[in-house]
Order: structure tokens, then sequence, then C-alpha cells
């Protein structure tokens, strides 16, 4: 065996030590090895990079607890994460164990930890810094794009401004490490203008270090608005440029109120509108050591700012909107007002003038001699003339208000057209005008609002008839048609037509006067004629041809025009249906006509009161003409008629003790506007009467808007009558409660 020397084997050993340093500090990890009695046996370079000691020191073979140590007196570690990797040393009962350590100056650390065969640990110190780095550059990207689509989303929905406002605070407060953070938006101009909060933030770490009395008093402040000229935020208004202060608490053009000790590195960012004038600001107190200027969530700040001023526009149009809404519909409310007043005004006394022009003709007081007779038709028509008049106004403020719904079913064409001539032939007749009618054989019944259409029908042949000279010609027609034919029609509207719509066309053509071109742009426009001057021969209110319009597009159709001056005009309006052609070429039968009820002719003997039979009506009418009237007209008809000229005086009867079951009437006739208490207060009350709920009351008034029919019957009316009254329609609703 040969012999090795002792300085050989020094030698030797001495190069094993060198070449295991070697591969050790070729290892990306850091490596301590630590014997049973937990001394340090061997490491390599990279461990003292990590743990900032030097190789003298480690190669002295230190115990584990002056390493651990030295690593937390240079403030590498903290005294739990040095207890950490003691707690992992002692524990011999495991063999592998992971921990992640984070150093103050920076450097991550996964530690593995191995039990060695000798009841020893080998230490494995990984540097993941990098990693960590990435992976927080990666987080905090996902967290910038997950704000963005927040914001979008937000956005789109067109959500509540303060909910946009808050979202991009609570993100921009805890990314900017920030103490609090608002946003204010500018309300008003020049020097009127003020920043008005609209939402704020505040950290809970600002609550616990100041209290809650100094958050409470910020927000005071906030929520009362910062006036122009206070604070800096209004040259970041005026510049459109973000603002940075240091140290806002000391800032000698800080807000007083703001002037807390808390309150430190402050940034102030512009929130432009489209049209790049600053409608607000956002503001965010940052305690990073970073300062804001410097700060990598510039671009999340910018873009904040950006969805922050499209949501502030569009609030703020929103706002405006709504506020021109309310005024439109403030307009609309006070023009129904005066429209319902006005009506009852004109029908009250036009009540009187029908329905005395209405006796009279009647002859049953006496006869009249032919000049009499004469005038008294002559003020019923001027009075049925006034009274169309007043309906025309009335439809068309419905109309436009969007108050009219149209009350579809079967409608046989032939007789509607025949009907609507029988009601013009008249007029037509005295100027020796000739009536047509020419009608598709293949019409027959439609389903159209009949009441409307023959509203329709009845203006468009009125106007001919008035713009038509003596002797001239005017048909009404009748037909099916496309789209395509209409889109080659001169209409006020100009909308889109499908060409393959089929239309039921209704057509009025004269041999009047004409209408030039150039004033066919006036015609469907309310209170628009083409002769406006004061020597005009043709008289009217322009509204005819605006409801006629008004009506055809309620049915979704429209209307059109051809005409040539000292020719004649034609006017079409276009209805489209539902049904194909081949139903309606099935012809229905007419129904029977009905004949109008028949008024008591002759004079009635004197009636005994007594007489069990008679039946008593109370009339409650406080207009002199009226209670003549309605008396005529019911003792004519055998009635005993009482009046009561006030609300106050009908509640005083409905509360005597001296009224009797025996001696109630049979039937009240209820007028709604009275002096003293209305008729809706008094027909509530008579329903809740233990005597009078039993007397049936009929609504008798002029208040004819929509709805009003509706407002009497809720208020307990049994019946409802409109003025101006017709005179058959009250004996016959009169009759049915009194037989009933």
């Amino acid at each position: 065996m040969k012999t090795i020397e002792p300085e050989q084997m020094i030698a030797t050993l001495q190069q094993l030590k060198e070449e295991q340093e070697l591969i050790l500090n070729q290892v990306d990890n850091a490596i301590a090895l630590f014997d049973r009695c937990h001394h340090l046996v061997l490491f390599n370079r990279k461990l003292t990079e990590i743990l900032g000691l030097s190789d003298d020191r480690l190669a002295s073979k230190p115990h584990c607890n002056d390493v651990f140590a030295e690593v937390v007196a240079q403030g590498y570690w903290s005294q739990q994460q040095r207890q950490q990797i003691a707690s992992a040393l002692n524990r011999p009962d495991t063999e592998n164990v992971s921990l992640y350590i984070e150093q103050a100056n920076g450097i991550c650390l996964e530690v593995y930890t191995t039990l060695t065969n000798d009841g020893g640990r080998l230490f494995t110190f990984r540097d993941v810094t990098g990693y960590q780095q990435s992976q927080a550059r990666l987080n905090a990207e996902l967290r910038r794009l997950t704000f963005l689509q927040g914001m979008t989303q937000r956005l789109q929905p067109a959500s509540e401004l303060r909910e946009i406002g808050q979202f991009a605070l609570s993100y921009l407060v805890a990314t900017m490490g920030a103490a609090f953070g608002d946003v204010k938006v500018i309300i008003g101009q020049g020097r009127e203008a003020r920043a008005s909060m609209l939402t704020n933030e505040i950290s809970s770490q600002f609550i616990a270090t100041y209290g809650v009395p100094a958050v409470a008093e910020i927000e005071a402040l906030l929520n009362q608005g910062i006036p122009y000229g206070q604070g800096l935020l209004w040259q970041v208004v005026e510049t459109g440029s973000p603002l940075f202060i240091d140290d806002y608490h000391s800032h000698p053009q800080a807000v007083p109120g703001f002037r807390h000790p808390g309150i430190g590195q402050l940034g102030i960012f512009p929130i432009p509108a489209a049209n790049g004038n600053i409608i607000g600001v956002l503001t965010l107190e940052s305690r990073s050591q970073q300062k804001l200027q410097d700060a990598p969530q510039q671009d999340m700040l910018l873009a904040a700012c950006r969805t922050l001023g499209v949501a502030i526009e569009r609030a703020q149009a929103e706002e405006h909107l709504r506020q021109i809404n309310e005024d439109l519909e403030r307009a609309s409310q006070l023009k129904s007002e005066f429209l319902a007043s006005m009506s009852h005004e004109l029908r009250t006394p036009l009540n009187s003038i029908l329905g005395f022009s209405d006796l009279l003709l009647r002859q049953i007081a006496g006869t009249l001699n032919p000049r009499q007779t004469n005038y008294t038709r002559v003020i019923e028509e001027s009075g049925q003339h006034l009274l169309q008049l007043i309906n025309d106004i009335l439809d068309l403020s419905k109309i436009e208000a969007g108050k009219v719904e149209l009350d579809l079913g079967p409608v046989y064409i032939p007789e509607l057209c025949n009907q609507c001539l029988k009601m013009i032939q008249p007029r037509a007749e005295k100027k020796q005008i000739a009536l047509s009618l020419e009608l598709e054989y293949s019409l027959g019944q439609v389903s159209l609002d009949e009441r409307r259409v023959r509203q329709i029908l009845i203006n468009l042949l009125s106007n001919a008839v008035k713009f038509t000279p003596n002797r001239g010609k005017i048909k009404l027609s009748g037909r099916l048609a496309y789209g395509s034919e209409l889109a080659e029609e001169f209409r006020p509207d100009r909308s889109l037509v499908n060409l393959s719509t089929p239309y039921l066309c209704f057509e009025v053509a004269d041999s009047g006067i004409g209408i030039p071109e150039d004033k066919w742009h006036l015609l469907f426009r309310p209170f628009q004629q083409i002769d406006a001057s004061l020597t005009r021969k043709h008289e009217g209110t322009g509204l005819g041809l605006a409801l006629t319009k008004r009506l055809a597009e309620l049915h979704g159709g429209t209307v059109s025009l051809e005409s040539v001056v000292n020719r004649g005009s034609t006017f079409r309006v276009w209805l489209p249906i539902a049904d194909v052609p081949q139903e309606l070429a099935a012809p229905v039968p007419m129904p029977a006509k009905q004949q109008p009820s028949s008024f008591l002719v002759g004079t009635h003997g004197d009636v005994n009161l007594a007489a069990r039979d008679t039946k008593r009506i109370l009339v409650v009418e406080d207009h002199a003409f009226n209670q003549a009237l309605i008396s005529d007209v019911l003792e004519l008809e055998g009635y005993v008629v009482e009046l009561i000229y006030d609300g106050s005086t009908m509640l005083e009867a409905m509360r005597s003790p001296y009224v009797l079951a025996r001696s109630l009437p049979n039937l009240i006739l209820m007028d709604i506007q009275l002096p003293g208490v209305d008729g809706f207060e008094i027909m509530r009350q008579l329903k809740a009467h233990p005597l009078w709920k039993s007397v049936p009351v009929i609504a008798m008034t002029a208040m004819a808007m929509a709805g009003d029919r509706d407002r009497c019957l809720a208020a307990g009316a049994d019946g409802y009558i409109s003025k101006p009254l017709d005179l058959d329609t009250v004996i016959t609703t009169v009759r049915s409660f009194i037989q009933n």
C-alpha cells in the first residue's frame, strides 16, 4: 500500500474544498448547511450577498442564532421572520419545510429546508425578486385593465354619476396609497361658479389616526362647496393643467378648513368636457414616498378624468333635458287647464243658445212665423259652428298631448262614406254642388276608429264645399292602394314609406279654387290658412286639415295633396290596413239604422203634484239660463222639477232633519262647478249619507276633457251628460234612470 504524505493529504483536501466552493458558487440559490448542533458548516457566496454577511464571519461556523440575529440587526429581517426560520430549524420531526420571506431591502426569498442524515438542516434560499416584481406588474396591469373596463361598463348603461365617481375614487385612493380623494363638479359660470362635491373617499387609516370628528369637519366643508377664487383648484379650472402641492397644510392659498396636519402631498387633476372646458376636478392626497407627478398610474388618472368628464356632461345634459321636460309638462298642464276652463266658460252660454233655439224650433211654447223660424235656425247653426270649433281645438290639443287612444272596431266602408255625404249634403245643396261617391268594389269591412275616420272625411268634405264655387263638383272615393303609390305623393311629413304596405286610401276631389304650390307647405299646420288677410272670403280657424293629419297619424297613416289653381284640389288620406284584400272584399250586412229618440210634441196639461206616480227631479245648477232650459224640458216630460242654486244650500238640505225617505227626489241632476262647494264633494257626501245614497245622481257639466267622465263616476255619479246639452240625450238618460 502506498503511503500518502500529510502534506499531500492537506493539498488534496484543499483542492477538494476549492472545487466544492467553486461548485457551490455556481449555484443560483443561496445555500446554508447547519449541523445537528445548529452551527453553520457550509455556505456559498450567494448566501453572503443575500444576507449581507461577510465570508469570514460565516466561515467561523457561527451558531444559527448569531447568524439570524446579525441579519435582523442589519434590518433585513423582522423578529417575526427570524422566529419563522428558527422554528423550521428546530423541527426535527419534519423533513421538508418551505417559507416565503420578503426582506426590507426588497429582496424576496423562497426558503426550503431539508433534514440531513446526521440530523442537521440544509437551507436553500431562492431569490424570486424578479418573479415577484413581474407578478406585481402583471397584477397592476390587470387591475388597470379591470379599472378601465369597469369605468367603461358603468358609462355604457348610463350609470349614476355618483356611482362612476365612487368607483374611480376607490381604485385611485387604494392604488396611490392616498389618505383621501374627492371629485368636485363645477356649477355655474364666471365668478358665480362653485365647486360642488360629487363624492369622496377617506381611508380607514386616516380616520383611525385623526378621528371621526376631523373627518366629519372635512366632509362638512366639502358638502358646502368651494366658492370661486377660494383654494388652488380654480387655478386648475382656468389653466386646464394638473397642480401638485408637496405640503398643502402650509400652502398660503390652501382653503383654511382643509389645513389639516394629516394632509400632505396633494394632486389636483382637471376633468375636461368634450370641448376642452374644465367641468370638474379630481383631488388626491398621497402618502407614498413617490411624488404624484412621478407615479406610474398617470394613465389611470387621465382615463378616470376623461371618463368622469363624459359622465358629468351626460348627467348635466340629462338634468337639462329633465328640466325642459318638466317645463314642457307644466306648459302642457297649464294649456290643458286653460282649455278645460275655456271649454267650460264657452259651453255654458252655448248650452243656453243651442238649448233654447232647439226649444223654439220645436214650437212647443207657441208657433213661430217663417221669419222667426229662420232667425232661430241661424242662431242654432251659428251655435253649432262655434261648438264644432271648440271641439276641434280640444281634439287637437288632446292628440298633441298624447291623450287620445283609438277605439278600433269593424267599420263597413260603403255605409260610412254614405253617412258622411248625407251629413254634408245640405251645405252642398245650398251652393248647388254635385256630390258623388266612387268606391272600389272590394271594399268591405275594415278595422278602424269609426268616429275618428268619420271626423277626417267630414273635415275634408267640409273644406271642399267651402272652397268650391257654385255648381261645382265634389267626389269622395275609396280604394285599396300600396306604399309604392304613396311614395310619389306630396306629403307634409316626408316620412319613409314601405312600398309593399297595403293602405285604405280615401280621396276627396273638388273643382274648387285650388292652392298655389308655393303655399302647400302652410297646409296641415294648426291655425294656418292660405289666405290670412283681413279681406279673405272664406271663414275658418285653420284647424280642420291639421286635425285630419293628426288623426291619420294616430292610425299610423298620413295625408297627401295635389292641387292646380282654378282647377281644384285632391286630398288623400292613407290608412294602413293589416287585412289582405280578399278579406276586405267580403261585404257585411248594413246594420239597421237606429231611430233617434222622439221628443214629446205638444203641451202638457196640469200636472197633479200629489199623484203618486209623479216623479220629482232635483236640479243643482247655478246658471239661470241652464235652470230655465232644464226645467222646461223636464216639465214638458211630466216631471216635477225642484231647483237648488249652489253647493252650500245642497249640503244644508242633505243635513236637514226634516227630510224623510218619502220626500227624497227620484233623481238628482248635478252640475259640477258650483259656488261654495263643488259637485264632486257633494256627490261624495251623497253616496256616504245613509238616507240620500239611494238617490241616483247624473253629473251634468261642461267639463268635457279626457278623464272628466271617469272623475265624475269615481266621485259617485251614476250617469254623465256633457254640456252643451243634447235634449234627446237628456230625456233618454233621465227616463232610463226614472224607469229603473
